[in-house]
């Protein structure tokens, strides 16, 4: 088994983020890999933007629920030690947003919590089991408890 180089944290901004944040860090210690972190953005409007969908962290933007993301990404990234430049906060849908970030990155590992699913649920399917299933990378889905 090669070692990682290169993780990527998807975060969701649950209360359960801590718990695999705290698996990749320890990941990337282990390995010697560097720590990444994204957050899709898919239940707030999107802004009509002519340079695509990809929010630049250190831009003036006004809007206060996008502040709040930016914010809390950046708590995160600064617990973690995550340089800024491998921060991502994204508008999209996030199986497609999580790995077009990690092709383009070339991440070898992608973390991701995995809640258990019941019913509909189950039969939609989640992030974690999307990106497991299209990703090109190693994915770890860390079992998270339904509170």
């Amino acid at each position: 088994m090669s070692v990682y180089q290169h993780i990527l944290l998807a975060v969701d901004f649950s209360p359960q983020d801590s718990q695999v944040a705290q698996k990749a860090r320890s990941l990337a210690l282990q390995t010697g890999a560097k720590l990444s972190l994204i957050h899709v953005l898919d239940n707030i409007p999107m802004p009509d933007t002519p340079y695509g969908t990809v929010i630049l962290l250190d831009t003036k933007i006004s809007y206060a629920m996008l502040e709040t993301e930016k914010q809390k990404l950046n708590e995160i990234g600064d617990e973690l030690e995550i340089n800024p430049g491998c921060r991502w906060l994204i508008w999209g849908e996030p199986r497609q947003e999580i790995i077009r970030i990690a092709e383009q990155e070339r991440i070898d590992l992608i973390v991701v919590g995995s809640r258990g699913r019941h019913g509909l649920a189950l039969l939609l399917g989640s992030t974690a089991n999307r990106v497991l299933y299209h990703a090109k990378c190693d994915v770890l889905a860390v079992r998270l408890q339904d509170d």
